[in-house]
């Protein structure tokens, strides 16, 4: 891994983000997550997955997939998304706005 997974997990647990499993590869970064806000509310936090790829973004050095499969804290399954790494590039380039590719990425969250 070219980031600190422990780091990763610390960042992410400051947002009531509890990292269960995390895998990585020169391709993607899959994480499987409990989350407070999804069992309060049934669903994946939209705001929620923001935070998880912004947290990815700033401890990675090349952009890369990121897949996210949410439970809640009883480990219940929530739902699941993803982020394809040419979103992010095209967003790092300025090719894509950032409300052109949260749009992308909330559109791919599908409800367990």
């Amino acid at each position: 891994m070219d980031f600190d997974a422990d780091q990763l997990e610390g960042r992410l647990m400051s947002h009531g983000v509890y990292v269960t499993s995390l895998d990585a590869d020169g391709e993607r970064i899959v994480v499987e997550y409990e989350s407070i806000a999804a069992g309060k509310a049934d669903a994946v936090p939209n705001r929620e997955v923001g935070r998880v790829i912004n947290v990815v973004r700033d401890l990675t050095e090349t952009p890369r997939g990121v897949r996210g499969s949410v439970t809640d804290l009883d480990g219940e399954p929530v739902g699941r998304w993803h982020a394809e790494a040419e979103w992010l590039r095209a967003l790092e380039d300025g090719e894509l706005s950032q409300v052109e590719f949260s749009q992308r990425v909330v559109e791919t969250i599908t409800e367990s």
